[in-house]
């Protein structure tokens, strides 16, 4: 094993991320219901919102790209690389404040 440490927390957020999935197809009958109040289709806002969840599987399976920087000893790549999926979570929180 390269680095003891590096693997747990790899490990670790990978199986995080991973199980997240197991959620995403109740995000895709929220995203289902974005249009429904008919105001909600006029704001922009609502556009970037379905966009988030429907582009979300990309960030836990391009977080697997981690384990070719961790045998490559590029630990701090494989760390960056690991915590993709939080973009997803950033944006969404950006998005929040501008729905009523």
């Amino acid at each position: 094993m390269k680095n003891r440490t590096a693997f747990t927390i790899l490990l670790i957020l990978n199986i995080l991320y991973g199980l997240t999935l197991l959620l995403y197809p109740f995000m895709l009958i929220i995203v289902a219901f974005s249009f429904d109040d008919p105001a909600g289709a006029h704001n922009g806002f609502v556009y970037t919102y379905v966009a988030i969840l429907l582009s979300y599987p990309l960030g836990p399976l391009l977080s697997f790209i981690c384990w070719f920087f961790y045998h490559r000893f590029a630990f701090k790549r494989a760390y960056a690389t690991a915590n993709l999926t939080l973009l997803w979570v950033i944006a969404f929180c950006l998005c929040l404040p501008f729905f009523d």
